[in-house]
């Protein structure tokens, strides 16, 4: 198993901003469930697994709603039952594996660490009561809007008040849509493996099977110019 290394020299990142569903949490096999039973109201297909719902879901939302076979004018009234099912069963969802080793571990070397969620700030803080990480962030931040499901004013706006330097600005997620927000912006980005989505088969940023390393992402361990090919790390 990878371990964190901790350099005798500063940090190549000074800020690591988390994705919380997915990548810390590790909430998709409520969230599957939650989408079969709304599917299943609607006499529509089930997702089957877990490999299947990373392989079809996606950002926008609604645009995985409706390769799930919900039509538009079905979406509002279909979140709303998803969100609700969610809701009554995310206290079930643990941390993923070594999360807090790995922000045990950054905190060590000296990094900021923030929490943007494309979840709403009073539902986030619920999620996240239980499992007591507060602690570890400066700043943990939701969007306005539960149907929108997008975060990137919200992240961009943090970053521009933040003061930062892009290229020392290092997002962790687990969807196309943290990565868009990634290479829009011109931060570093690290794919999470096994959270809601399937990583791209590109090779333009490093993808860890493991939060432990995403610590030599922040080190300078591995490619420190932030643009290595695909490592794979066994769980």
């Amino acid at each position: 198993m990878p371990v964190p290394v901790t350099p005798s020299h500063p940090p190549v990142v000074d800020v690591v901003c988390w994705d919380w569903n997915g990548t810390l949490l590790d909430d998709t096999d409520v969230a599957r469930a939650a989408m079969n039973a709304v599917l299943g109201a609607r006499g529509l297909p089930v997702v089957p697994d877990a490999a299947t719902y990373r392989a079809v879901f996606g950002f926008p939302v609604q645009d995985f709603y409706e390769r799930m076979g919900i039509a538009p004018a079905d979406f509002r009234s279909a979140a709303r039952h998803y969100l609700e099912l969610f809701a009554s069963h995310v206290s079930r969802a643990r941390l993923q594996p070594e999360a807090v080793t790995a922000l045990s571990a950054i905190a060590g070397l000296g990094a900021e660490q923030v929490l943007i969620s494309a979840t709403v700030p009073d539902t986030l803080r619920q999620q996240m009561a239980p499992h007591r990480l507060d602690a570890h962030f400066t700043q943990i931040l939701g969007i306005s809007d539960a149907y929108v499901a997008s975060k990137a004013e919200v992240v961009g706006g943090w970053l521009r008040s933040s003061g930062h330097d892009p290229h020392r600005v290092l997002m962790v997620g687990d969807t196309n849509h943290d990565e868009e927000i990634a290479d829009e912006l011109g931060v570093r980005f690290v794919w999470f493996a096994l959270g809601h989505q399937e990583p791209p088969d590109h090779d333009r940023h490093p993808v860890v099977h493991d939060l432990r390393d995403v610590v030599r992402h922040v080190s300078g361990g591995a490619h420190p110019d932030g643009a290595a090919p695909r490592p794979v790390v066994a769980s």
